[in-house]
C-alpha cells in the first residue's frame, strides 16, 4: 500500500502504468491530455500502432534509464533498430485538453451547470430527438459525398448529443457515462465471442448468423418475449425498415428464393394497384409495391435506402442543370418550356452516362 508520503510525491496529472499490462491493449489507457508514464516499456512496434491513434508523429517522447535520458518523437517507435533494453521509463507529454474526452464531457456539463446556456439547460431527451436525427442524416450525406472533413464534423456533433443525453440522464439521477460504456463495451464483446471468447476464424456471414443467436440468447436472458421483428426500431426510415425486417424474417425462411418470384409478386401488387379505387385503397397498394422492390434490391445485395438516395441526388444533379440552363437565357424552371427541360434533361443524362 502506498503510504501518505508516497501520494504527496507523485506529481499532479502524471498517470503510471507498466509497459506489460499494455501488451494486449490496442487503445492507450490514458487521456491524451495527462502526462503518461510507462514503467518498463515493452515492443516499441506495437506502442507506436497504440499512440499514433492519438498522438501526431512528431509528438515528443522521452526514454529514461540508468545511464541518462533520450529525447525522440512518436515516430521513431517505428524504427527496426529501436529497442527499450537500456531504458527503464517511457515518458509522454500531453496534448491540449481538447483533445479528451473528459475535457469535452466537461464542457457540456457546463452548459447544463445552473450558469450554462439556456438553450441546452431546458432540453430533454424527446426535444432533442429531432436535431439529433438531423445530424445523423447529415453524417449520411458526408459519407456519401466521401468528404472526410464533413464526417469528422458530423461524427463531432453526432458526440455532441451523445454526450448531451449522458448528462441529461447524469442530472436525472439516471445512468452515468460509465453505465452507457460499460453497457456497450459488454455487449459488443459479448456478441463477437469469436473475437474476445474463443477466438475462430470465421466468414462475414457466418458472424452475422452468430449475432443473430447470441441476440436471441440476449433476449431470453432478459426474459424479453418478444417476437422475431422486435427489436428493429420502428423510428427508421421506413426503405431501411422494411429492408431490416425482411433480413430478420429471410432467416426464419420467410423470404422468395428468385428474382423471377419476385417479380411476379410485383407484377401482382401493380395489378392490384391499377383497381384500387380509395386513396386509401391505392397508398396501401402502394407500400406493398415499395416493399415488394425491397425484396428484390435484396436479392441483388443492394441497400434499398442507399439506392433512394443515389436517385435522388440524381435527380437533384439533373434539376440543378436545368436551373443554370434556363438561366443563361434570363428564365427560370417556371417559365422554361416543357420541350426545353426535356432537352436538357436528356442532355445532362447523356453527360453522366458518358462520365461513368
Amino acid at each position: 500500500m502506498l503510504s501518505l508520503t508516497d501520494l504527496e510525491r507523485i506529481p499532479e496529472n502524471v498517470v503510471m502504468i507498466s509497459g506489460e499490462s499494455l501488451l494486449t491493449r490496442r487503445h492507450m489507457p490514458v487521456p491524451p491530455n495527462m502526462t503518461a508514464v510507462i514503467r518498463d516499456p515493452r515492443q516499441p512496434g506495437h506502442l507506436y500502432e497504440m499512440m499514433k491513434e492519438e498522438y501526431p508523429q512528431n509528438h515528443p517522447i522521452q526514454l529514461i534509464g540508468t545511464n541518462g535520458s533520450r529525447d525522440l518523437t512518436l515516430a521513431a517507435l517505428d524504427q527496426n533498430d529501436m529497442n527499450f533494453n537500456d531504458y527503464s521509463y517511457l515518458v509522454i507529454p500531453p496534448l491540449q485538453d481538447e483533445n479528451a474526452f473528459e475535457t469535452f464531457q466537461d464542457t457540456v456539463a457546463i452548459l447544463r451547470s445552473p450558469h450554462g446556456c439556456p438553450w441546452d439547460k431546458k432540453q430533454t431527451h424527446q426535444s432533442i430527438r429531432g436535431n439529433f436525427l438531423q445530424e445523423a442524416y447529415e453524417l449520411l450525406d458526408g459519407l456519401d459525398r466521401a468528404d472526410n472533413d464533413m464526417i469528422l464534423e458530423e461524427l463531432g456533433d453526432i458526440l455532441f448529443h451523445v454526450v448531451l443525453q449522458t448528462q441529461m440522464a447524469v442530472d436525472a439521477g439516471e445512468f452515468t457515462m460509465g453505465d452507457v460504456i460499460s453497457h456497450v463495451n459488454n455487449k459488443i464483446r459479448f456478441r463477437h465471442q469469436h473475437v474476445f471468447g474463443n477466438p475462430q476464424e470465421i466468414t462475414p456471414e457466418q458472424v452475422t448468423l452468430l449475432w443473430e443467436q447470441i441476440k436471441q440468447k440476449e433476449r431470453a436472458g432478459q426474459h424479453k418475449k418478444g417476437g422475431l421483428l422486435d427489436g428493429i426500431s420502428r423510428s427508421m426510415p421506413a426503405l431501411s425498415m422494411a429492408d431490416s425486417y425482411q433480413g430478420r424474417a429471410a432467416k426464419a425462411g420467410f423470404k422468395w428464393e428468385t428474382e423471377a418470384d419476385c417479380r411476379r409478386k410485383l407484377d401482382e401488387e401493380l395489378a392490384e394497384f391499377e383497381k384500387a379505387q380509395t386513396p386509401e385503397e391505392l397508398a396501401e397498394e402502394i407500400g406493398d409495391i415499395l416493399f415488394c422492390i425491397v425484396s428484390i434490391a435484396r436479392l441483388n445485395k443492394i441497400d434499398p435506402e442507399a439506392a433512394l438516395r443515389e436517385a435522388n441526388l440524381k435527380f437533384y444533379d439533373r434539376v440543378h442543370y436545368i436551373e443554370k440552363q434556363a438561366e443563361t437565357q434570363n428564365t427560370d424552371l417556371f417559365h422554361m418550356p416543357h420541350e426545353e427541360k426535356e432537352k436538357y434533361w436528356n442532355e445532362y443524362k447523356d453527360r453522366q452516362k458518358h462520365a461513368e
